[in-house]
């Protein structure tokens, strides 16, 4: 346990409630709430189904039997499968309507380069390299784009293919549009998504229940706004928000919401450990309770200025300039004053209090910073505390490029999967020419569909499809035996064949997707064109070639997936955070040191990417894993610390306290320097445990400030400075405690 860190007085073991009566009520509530969510995947699953299948069977029969255009008709189809079924489009109705329509200039593009470059089997290879990794590559500006890249793909891929038909550009460009249109239309009207919260008022909420635990000062817990700060602070964990949602772009108003996210957030938890830590009767101190008052002020001003969701111009909106002249006296006269009064026991306790409250401050300063920000007020690039907001005088262009090189690195695991689908894409694309395979089409679409991060996932994909592949040949093949040349059978049983299909796929698995759509795409083609019942076998085969590709790439290409990346990542972001350790340190007591948080914000980012993918990866033994959540903790701990502290007023004197401060970091950043090493060895390092700071080593070294003191000002500043660095450092010691005791 970290020295700062008491335990609380609401410890210990609790009893379950209710007895049996109250175990039954919660499994019943439990399944209860599991089948509303069961409910709701259905309800979307059907919607979804609808949706396509009317807009595909419309755009289909307008343009076969009214325009009698069948390559029209074949590209107005395909778009709409393609971006409403092999996509994933997050979000309600009204998003994945205006992510269709955002995709349309794309989508123009892509068909046209895949006409141009269908002249020579080389030509289309290189360019299906060269897009296939630039439309997957381009998933790391948000989850939409990430979900519409598979379908992006799929509009080159279809016309790459000879025969080489530039006359009909123009069939295949209108049907396009036409098919994205009425998706577009069936996603907004028919069956729609239903709306979510916006995320300003998820920010709002949190706010509103930071100004509630704010205005607790001492006394009875305030359970009611624990609770519900419980929940607001829930409600913003990316995992509760939807997809569609969440700040992930790269544009100045994601990247506000994000700071502004991470800020109540961490202002939730402080107030939360500043009142549970404490006693039922613990009175504070009354500078604590001026920081709380203004605390709620500037979170309520939040809170009504995202709700409100006008933009600012400078100078409005949430005011943090109260609340930062507040926190002058608190840091400087005060803490000094008060610890001089206190034993050594008791000012341990303070200084756990004190740091929290003034983490919390510092918290609702940025969440009223980021406010303005994030609704148009540029004006807050640097606050008098030292509050950074590098990117708000940044142009568009220039944080969409720092986003997209971020990922430029083969220790990405967007970029490996990227390289991943390109490779087995152009790979695909070449055997099709170079074997002139009648349907080369449904090679590559095997190959983009089955592919998966690892090789274990690509192989269990790969078995089911083939399974539901031979079963819908048979039931293809019977079929195109049966009907033969009968297109009015064809016309009435395609809808019916379609909507079985994408409701089946997606609630029973990939067998069943990969054997409706054999049969969706026979009863296709046999309205487009003259077809036997051979149909259905060269489909097979073409699917167990394209399988046979994407499991070879995977095999070749990071055959683990990220599960060994994700060892990689976390080590680097130990090591980035050893550095922001030693470079905050230099400047707080030196005045000198690196001022860039690009390596440590990378590592953040490569780590959380690489860890999303482990978790969804499938595994093929449930071997014990660190505790990775608590190594991305100490991760934004250390870039909050290297943010803030080089900041604040004062420098850490004399020299005695500053070479104990330089000590105890140096120790810090050796052991996460030693825990990144056992994280890219796999444990060939022995084991250090963590090594807590020696609090009371340092006020035994630490002088006091006389009040006749002619230089008071300053060294009361050094004081706090060095309060709040020891705290800093005191929590990443416990976050790498954490992390060792599942390493």
């Amino acid at each position: 346990m970290s020295p700062l860190q008491g335990a609380s007085p609401r410890s210990g073991p609790r009893r379950s409630a209710g007895g049996p009566v109250g175990a039954l009520l919660r499994r019943l509530r439990y399944l209860l709430e599991h089948g509303r969510h069961s409910l709701r995947g259905y309800r979307s699953v059907v919607g979804n189904a609808v949706r396509v299948t009317a807009a595909s069977c419309v755009a289909f029969y307008f343009c076969r039997y009214a325009l009698n255009l069948t390559v029209m008709s074949v590209y107005a189809t395909f778009t709409v499968v393609a971006l409403g079924v092999l996509a994933r489009i997050p979000g309600s109705g009204r998003q994945r309507a205006a992510t269709v329509l955002t995709a349309i200039p794309a989508g123009l593009v892509l068909v046209t380069l895949g006409t141009l470059l269908a002249v020579q089997t080389w030509a289309a290879v290189l360019g299906m390299l060269v897009i296939g990794f630039v439309v997957a590559y381009a998933g790391t500006t948000g989850p939409r784009i990430a979900g519409a890249a598979p379908g992006m793909q799929l509009l080159y891929i279809l016309p790459c293919f000879p025969p080489y038909a530039p006359d009909a550009l123009s069939q295949r460009l209108s049907g396009f549009l036409l098919g994205a249109v009425l998706l577009a239309l069936a996603q907004r009207f028919l069956l729609p998504e239903p709306d979510t919260p916006p995320f300003c008022r998820l920010l709002a909420d949190a706010a509103d229940a930071a100004a509630r635990l704010a205005d607790h000062h001492g006394g009875p817990l305030p359970v009611q706004a624990l609770a519900q700060a419980h929940r607001a602070g829930d409600a913003l964990h990316p995992s509760r928000v939807p997809p569609a949602d969440r700040p992930a772009s790269p544009t100045l108003t994601h990247k506000a919401m994000t700071h502004a996210t991470e800020a109540v957030r961490t202002l939730l938890a402080r107030l939360d450990a500043l009142h549970t830590g404490a006693g039922p009767h613990d009175a504070y101190h009354p500078e604590t309770v001026v920081l709380l008052q203004g605390i709620s002020a500037a979170a309520r001003e939040a809170a009504t200025a995202l709700r409100r969701g006008e933009r600012l111009r400078p100078g409005e909106g949430p005011s943090a300039a109260v609340l930062q002249s507040e926190l002058a006296p608190v840091r400087a006269h005060r803490a000094v004053d008060t610890l001089e009064r206190l034993s050594t026991d008791d000012r341990l306790i303070y200084l756990r209090r004190r740091s929290q409250v003034v983490q919390a401050a510092d918290c609702a300063v940025v969440l009223a910073l980021a406010t303005r920000l994030l609704l148009g007020d540029r004006s807050v690039e640097q606050s008098p505390d030292g509050h950074t907001f590098t990117y708000a005088q940044a142009r568009a262009h220039e944080l969409w490029w720092q986003r997209l090189t971020t990922h430029l690195t083969p220790r990405s695991v967007i970029f490996q999967n990227a390289c991943r689908f390109a490779l087995g894409l152009a790979t695909a694309r070449a055997v099709a020419g170079l074997l002139d395979l009648q349907h080369g089409f449904w090679v590559l679409l095997a190959t983009l569909t089955l592919t998966r991060t690892t090789s274990l996932e690509t192989w269990s994909a790969v078995r089911q499809a083939l399974i539901g592949t031979l079963a819908g040949a048979v039931l293809a093949g019977g079929l195109l035996a049966l009907v033969h040349d009968r297109e009015t059978v064809y016309a009435v049983v395609l809808p019916l064949v379609m909507l079985a299909a994408f409701i089946l796929g997606p609630l029973r698995g990939l067998a069943w997707a990969q054997g409706g759509f054999t049969l969706v795409v026979a009863t296709l083609f046999a309205q487009v064109s003259p077809v036997t019942w051979q149909l259905a076998p060269v489909r097979l085969v073409d699917v167990l070639v394209g399988s046979l590709i994407g499991l070879a790439c995977g095999l070749v290409a990071w055959p683990r997936g990220a599960g060994r990346e994700v060892r990689r990542s976390m080590a680097g972001l130990c090591s980035a955070v050893a550095d922001a350790i030693g470079h905050t340190t230099a400047r707080v007591v030196e005045h000198s040191g690196s001022t860039d948080f690009f390596a440590i914000n990378r590592a953040l980012t490569l780590a959380q990417e690489s860890l999303a993918q482990y978790q969804c990866e499938l595994r093929d033994e449930a071997a014990g894993q660190p505790d990775w959540p608590s190594v991305l903790v100490a991760g934004a701990d250390a870039r909050r610390g290297e943010r803030l502290l080089p900041g604040r007023p004062g420098r850490i004197a004399p020299h005695e306290v500053g070479a104990w401060l330089r000590h105890a970091a140096d120790r810090t950043a050796a052991d996460y320097r030693s825990l990144a090493r056992r994280l890219r060895t796999d444990s060939d390092v022995p084991r250090e445990d963590a090594r807590p700071l020696d609090i009371r080593a340092l006020l035994a070294v630490a002088p006091a400030v006389p009040h006749n003191s002619p230089d008071r000002d300053t060294r009361a500043l050094s004081a706090a400075l060095l309060i709040d660095s020891v705290i800093w450092l005191d929590g990443l010691t416990a976050d790498l405690d954490r992390i060792h005791k599942e390493v």
